[in-house]
């Protein structure tokens, strides 16, 4: 049997735990209460939390909204007088923007083209055009252009003329086109002055072995030269037999007139020169017509080939008043020693003969 004390002891210790236990389950309890009425403010703490976010976005859009108030009564005449036209003149507006810029940029590529491919015609190329062989001339084509820039140079004008309705190309055409014809001219007067002081004319290699009879043949000589008014033979003129005073007054004039005949062979070279020069101009005039028929419009082909025509005359124009003091004083020399020359031949001897190389002379003059 257990003691009195000890059962006490184990009661008293009993009641305090199950006294603590009591405790604690009150205490959870009343936790559990507690937690059941603060989860619910708090879910409702965060909904508001929620709403005043709202509500002050909400405010802050309204406050933009505000501030664009005054927009209606800005913008009211053009909401009655329709945004649609408004858009059309914007666009028009855009594509003229685009418009006016490409045609700048074509006119620059036109330039570009013309200048960067227009070169001089080499001086050989040009007297095998002129060489007066037939044959020749046809196998000799003056290429201003490539081709393929050509045909690029057609296309970019024909498009300014229909619709850029500009031309301003034209002149950038003939300025280039005139500056390499008369460095083409220049050249070739260079040339000749080169090769003049080895021979009278340098002709071109193909020309050469090709002709016999070209257009630089020399001249007749002038009146003054003794070839010319020696008198031909009499055998041709009905004559048996050469008058005695003829002959030595041929001999005579050639020993006269021995100095002047170095003189008369230069000159002839530059008159040579100048009629190839001529000749030369002609040819590429042509063919600088030829290659603008097929770049500048009809209508104004003539204008704008004028003009490049024009523009290598400028300098030949100032020259020309001391070009015709000089031919006229050259014609009056010639005329005076032309007159010396006929009495100088006023034999009593060989009158008749005289008289009738005089009559030759005349003619062949």
């Amino acid at each position: 049997m257990i003691p009195t004390e000890d059962a006490t002891g184990r009661k008293r210790e009993i009641e305090e735990k199950l006294k603590q236990v009591s405790i604690l389950s009150s205490f959870e309890s009343r936790l559990m209460a507690l937690e059941n009425s603060i989860i619910p403010v708090h879910k409702q703490t965060e909904n508001l939390q929620r709403l005043q976010e709202n509500v002050d976005r909400t405010l802050f859009c309204l406050d933009h909204v505000i501030s664009y108030h005054h927009v209606a009564k800005d913008t009211d005449k053009i909401i009655k007088e329709g945004t649609v036209d408004l858009i059309r003149f914007l666009l028009h507006v855009f594509q003229k923007v685009r418009f006016e810029k490409g045609k700048e940029q074509l006119e620059v590529e036109f330039r570009a083209l013309l200048t960067r491919y227009s070169k001089p015609v080499p001086p050989v190329l040009i007297l095998d055009a002129i060489g007066g062989d037939e044959e020749l001339e046809g196998e000799v084509t003056l290429e201003h252009l490539p081709e393929a820039v050509l045909q690029d140079v057609i296309c970019i004008a024909g498009w300014l003329v229909e619709y850029g309705r500009n031309q301003d190309f034209m002149n950038v055409y003939f300025q280039i086109r005139s500056s390499q014809l008369d460095r083409s001219i220049k050249g070739l007067k260079e040339h000749f002055r080169k090769n003049s002081a080895s021979s009278a004319l340098l002709y071109s290699p193909a020309v050469q072995t090709k002709r016999k009879d070209t257009p630089t043949k020399k001249v007749p000589k002038r009146p003054g030269h003794v070839t010319l008014i020696s008198p031909p033979p009499l055998n041709q003129s009905g004559y048996d037999h050469e008058p005695r005073g003829v002959k030595h007054l041929s001999d005579a004039l050639t020993d006269k007139h021995g100095a002047s005949a170095g003189k008369d062979d230069v000159m002839d070279v530059e008159i040579d020169s100048y009629i190839h020069c001529i000749s030369a101009f002609v040819k590429l005039a042509q063919s600088e017509y030829a290659l603008l028929t097929e770049i500048i419009p009809e209508h104004h082909q003539k204008k704008t080939f004028d003009s490049l025509i024009q523009g290598t005359a400028a300098s030949t124009k100032n020259k020309l008043p001391t070009l015709i003091t000089s031919m006229e004083t050259t014609g009056a020399k010639a005329l005076e020693e032309f007159a010396d020359s006929i009495k100088v031949r006023a034999d009593p001897v060989g009158g008749c003969d005289a008289e009738e190389s005089k009559e030759k002379v005349l003619q062949r003059t």
